[in-house]
């Protein structure tokens, strides 16, 4: 099967991961709506992250620039340590 005949999205996704992880995507998850959170990271996993960021003195304007975060969502998970 010839990647010139595969649907865009396939094509688009090859030139990112490789024709073989792309047919590996496909025979598992062909059918499917897929979509992605718009972080990797857990939420635990980023709040913890941006408590030792602050711990060795970055700044709460840093943070949210760094994590591309609002200043009131860095302040939030500052916050979540006392809990």
């Amino acid at each position: 099967m010839k990647r010139d005949d595969w649907q865009i999205v396939y094509q688009e996704l090859a030139d990112i991961i490789g024709e073989t992880a792309t047919r590996k995507v496909y025979q598992h998850f062909r059918g499917s709506s897929v979509s992605f959170p718009l972080r990797l990271l857990t939420h635990q996993a980023l709040v913890t992250r941006v408590q030792q960021d602050y711990t060795v003195g970055m700044t709460i304007h840093e943070l949210a620039h760094k994590y591309q975060l609002a200043d009131r969502t860095v302040r939030n998970y500052l916050w979540e340590k006392v809990k």
